[in-house]
């Protein structure tokens, strides 16, 4: 299952450095596409991505290295094969 489909998911987009909340994303769209491509910071690439709703099973905190092309990273998370 990708995260997009949970409408109440909450990710916050933090600096690595400051941990300054640069913004707020809902994760992967239902496709696994990035919402996020079209307003700042436009891509995750080199933040750190932080789940702030919390919850046992919903705890994320992770930096992002690299991203593919429009993707989302967090929709890797619900890849078995990833996982």
């Amino acid at each position: 299952m990708l995260y997009g489909v949970e409408h109440d998911r909450t990710v916050v987009m933090l600096d690595p450095v400051t941990d300054q909340v640069l913004a707020e994303c809902s994760g992967p769209a239902a496709d696994g596409k990035c919402p996020q491509t079209d307003r700042p910071p436009y891509i995750c690439a080199g933040l750190h991505l932080v789940d702030a709703a919390g919850g046992p099973a919903r705890d994320v905190s992770l930096a992002v290295t690299t991203m593919d092309s429009g993707r989302c990273p967090l929709a890797a998370l619900g890849e078995p094969s990833v996982i």
